[in-house]
């Protein structure tokens, strides 16, 4: 009588892709790999199914025992994706185990690669952040100051700037513009006018809207910037970590959660610029209650602007407006502590941010 042999478990393994940009209506996303169910590596192997504008999903069943090795294209080996450095990545993969998950952020693609980045200055890109607080990996770029490379005992302030993609570079800014945040800082420090300092960009993910929301995840996004994010920059680049040392600061969405990581987390933060600033999400006062009903940390130091050359500008500065009146009713008005700026045809975008990026860098960090 043939002794039976036991078949090895299955199990499931879930794709997730996220996009940076989304896809033309009738581009479609593939998983290849080293198996049958991926294809066999035939670029056309598994296809995924549109969750929305920048996430695709699809699931396959393979036995526990297989490693998988894999590559994500839209169809063909010239749509493959393509590493920010505009390099071919080589397999991903995934060992052998139990049911998973595999998230893949895909920032460009073989036939659409976006030039070399244009980053005044020296730079280090960390990929596939994740965090116990937030479902999604994120990039994070962390800009040097002109010293660090040849002053290996000094330590440096540290700026954590949301949106990461829009800060440094063009090329992976919004409408080809960034805040020119390293510009700016290069030619600061030059004329010593500004500390030498170290600026964290964040990157945003599909989330943006939540995450940088208090009322829904920006509790956990500010908990993953101060409890992950920040140890992992303290420990792996040459910092100044206490609060006297370390600010915040954003736009739009942005500028909001920047506003409410500095108030509500004062023994981190020394300060924050928010910019054009959505202090009313939805008609949701959260951060003006939060105002309305605590003190001001003592020293806390903020650099609040909106412009109004457009709709959205003029509608975000009534947030402003509501949140001087908020502050005010505090006893706290401008001066040393509080910065407040308009711009009459100031517009909702990097170009207009850009245009007042050394007028905050100089109230945070100026010498």
């Amino acid at each position: 009588m043939k002794k039976k042999t036991s078949q090895p478990a299955a199990r499931r393994i879930t794709f997730h892709v996220t996009t940076m940009s989304p896809l033309p209506v009738g581009e479609q996303v593939f998983i290849t790999g080293n198996l049958d169910e991926l294809g066999a590596w035939d670029p056309e192997g598994l296809a995924l199914t549109r969750v929305d504008d920048l996430v695709w999903s699809g699931d396959i069943v393979v036995p526990s025992n297989l490693a998988v090795e894999y590559k994500v294209t839209r169809g063909s080996w010239d749509t493959e994706e393509v590493q920010q450095d505009g390099s071919l990545p080589g397999n991903h993969g995934i060992p052998p185990g139990k049911d998973t998950v595999e998230e893949r952020a895909v920032h460009h693609w073989n036939d659409r690669r976006i030039p070399q980045p244009k980053i005044t200055g020296e730079y280090r890109v960390h990929e596939q952040v994740s965090s116990a607080h937030l479902r999604r990996k994120r990039t994070v770029i962390v800009w040097l100051p002109p010293s660090y490379g040849s002053d290996a005992d000094r330590r440096y302030p540290v700026l954590y700037m949301h949106d990461g993609q829009q800060v440094f570079d063009p090329n992976t800014s919004t409408w080809g513009q960034d805040w020119e945040v390293d510009e700016w800082c290069t030619k600061l420090i030059k004329e010593e006018r500004l500390q030498e300092i170290i600026v964290v960009g964040i990157y945003s993910t599909p989330d943006r809207f939540v995450e940088y929301n208090p009322p829904e995840l920006g509790e956990a996004y500010t908990r993953f910037v101060i409890e992950e994010l920040k140890p992992f920059i303290d420990q792996e680049y040459r910092t100044k970590p206490d609060r006297a040392h370390t600010a915040v600061a954003g736009a739009s969405m942005g500028g909001g959660i920047s506003f409410y990581m500095a108030w509500t987390r004062p023994e981190v933060f020394f300060g924050a610029a928010c910019l054009s600033s959505a202090f009313q999400y939805k008609q949701d006062r959260h951060t003006l209650d939060i105002v309305e009903r605590t003190e001001q940390p003592p020293g806390l130091r903020l650099f609040l602007y909106c412009g109004a050359g457009d709709d959205l500008e003029r509608r975000l500065r009534e947030d402003l407006h509501a949140m001087t009146q908020a502050l005010a009713a505090k006893g706290i008005t401008p001066g040393k502590n509080l910065l407040i700026t308009e711009d009459p045809d100031g517009k909702h975008d990097e170009a207009t941010w850009a245009r007042h990026t050394d007028h905050w860098l100089l109230f945070l960090f100026g010498k």
